[in-house]
């Protein structure tokens, strides 16, 4: 439980982006009193730990290249200053990315990249090193037995994404953690948030039955103001300032307060595989020139298939760690409700079934790699977290006068943008209307409001 009964800022959520703000709002003005608060018993125990945790600097959005290619810049800069983030397991490992593509996605990747700056790390691949991919069928005879919907698009070629990879979700978080806490950060795990109040505040009127403001003080300046956070079991802190980074959970906490964020949460399952056809993959040197090598060669890049479907490669244990995009046999929302229980039971294994694998995952997998569809790879097991999507691939910082700021939204890319999306979201929690990414650039917060929105729709989604 916290220590105090009031602080400066209360953060909620220890997720990436709830971590990463932490950090910076201590690291920027040492001394304030802040508080982050967690459902789960640790850092990074959400949906972060239960993520594919990859990045890539390759966008068609010139704001997600920035954003995240600063962040994956801070994360190379943490490993070349500490070894223990290097091994035995790096926190970065930038084997790349490989796009499987059929026309016309191709021709629209190429046009994509070559409308941005030559600082993408991306060159496109041909039919002929795509050949050595172990079980790989470019042009496959239909999508199942049986089916008669046609011919699935063949792979004409690739697009290969240098700076690009995996980083340890652990690492990161515990990295944010250890930090934010060593500059005064308190922490309390443990402590679902059910509701921002606005009682307390004598200035403010509130309905007898509901507790809600008259509406007329929206227009009253600086009368509006969350005076404290309440959790599940009954206590509460009072707080001059909220930051929302609960992830999927966000719009429980905010809905009440007519903060619309605009998201989407939705499940999205991960499945653990292995067997002759998976050692035959993961044994692959591609003709590649990936940033991290391993003794000097190029390993199994995560594929991305026409389909959209992906492998990641999780060398270490032998292991593809499978998925999908997948918006129609999924509802939007979250299973659980901290509002209504006051408490949060999330349970990774419970938002996959194994039997979607063979009827959701497989049919987008195998036309292109059959030898999936036979005993050569067996599923170890599935979990499944949150993605959090924004309407147009982007995250939002949503900043409330009455002393709320949102940040979320991220569509699956809380990790990949977090140590830039908690730069800015700390610098609106200031006041500031610009923050400074890691990569020296000064970025305008307002450009990913939700009034003052001025971002190009991401096209390169997974």
């Amino acid at each position: 439980m916290p220590s105090k009964d009031r602080y400066e800022i209360v953060v909620v959520g220890a997720g990436p982006l709830g971590l990463a703000t932490a950090y910076h709002l201590a690291r920027q003005r040492p001394g304030r009193s802040l508080l982050v608060v967690d459902a789960l018993a640790g850092p990074g125990e959400g949906s972060m730990g239960a993520s594919n945790s990859m990045v890539r600097d390759v966008f068609s959005s010139r704001d997600n290249r920035k954003l995240a290619g600063a962040s994956i810049g801070f994360y190379r800069h943490l490993m070349e200053s500490d070894e223990a983030l290097r091994e035995p397991v790096p926190l970065l490992d930038l084997y790349g990315y490989l796009w499987l593509l059929p026309e016309p996605e191709r021709a629209e990747y190429a046009r994509l990249l070559g409308e941005g700056p030559a600082s993408i790390d991306a060159r496109p691949v041909d039919l002929e090193t795509l050949a050595g991919l172990p079980g790989l069928a470019t042009a496959p005879p239909r999508w199942f037995e049986g089916d008669r919907g046609g011919r699935p698009p063949a792979i004409t070629g690739g697009l290969f994404g240098r700076c690009c990879g995996a980083v340890a979700p652990e690492l990161l978080a515990r990295y944010y953690h250890d930090e934010a806490q060593r500059l005064g950060v308190e922490f309390s795990f443990g402590s679902c948030v059910q509701k921002l109040s606005f009682e307390g505040r004598e200035e403010i009127l509130l309905h007898e039955e509901t507790q809600r403001p008259f509406a007329f003080q929206e227009h009253v300046r600086d009368r509006l103001r969350i005076s404290e956070v309440r959790f599940g079991d009954g206590g509460s802190v009072r707080a001059d300032q909220v930051v929302v980074a609960a992830g999927a959970w966000s719009g429980r906490i905010l809905d009440a307060l007519g903060f619309a964020t605009a998201c989407s949460p939705r499940p999205q399952g991960t499945y653990s595989v292995a067997g002759p056809a998976v050692d035959a993959l993961l044994d692959w040197r591609p003709d590649l020139e990936p940033i991290a090598r391993d003794h000097g060669r190029a390993r199994l890049p995560f594929v991305i298939l026409p389909t959209g479907a992906t492998l990641k490669p999780v060398f270490r244990q032998r292991r593809l760690w499978l998925g999908c995009l997948d918006t129609v046999s999924r509802p939007i929302g979250t299973l659980e409700d901290p509002s209504r229980e006051g408490r949060l039971e999330f349970q990774m294994g419970r938002l996959v079934e194994r039997s979607s694998y063979a009827t959701d995952l497989l049919p987008a997998i195998s036309p292109y790699l059959p030898r999936f569809e036979t005993a050569e790879v067996r599923l170890d097991r599935c979990w499944g977290g949150y993605y959090n999507f924004s309407p147009d691939g982007l995250p939002i910082i949503a900043n409330e006068p009455y002393g709320v700021v949102f940040v979320g939204g991220d569509s699956g890319s809380g990790i990949m943008k977090a140590d830039s999306l908690g730069r800015l979201t700390a610098a609106a929690c200031d006041g500031a209307s610009e923050g400074t990414l890691f990569s020296g650039e000064s970025y305008p917060v307002e450009r990913l409001s939700l009034v003052r929105r001025d971002v190009e729709p991401e096209r390169i989604i997974l």
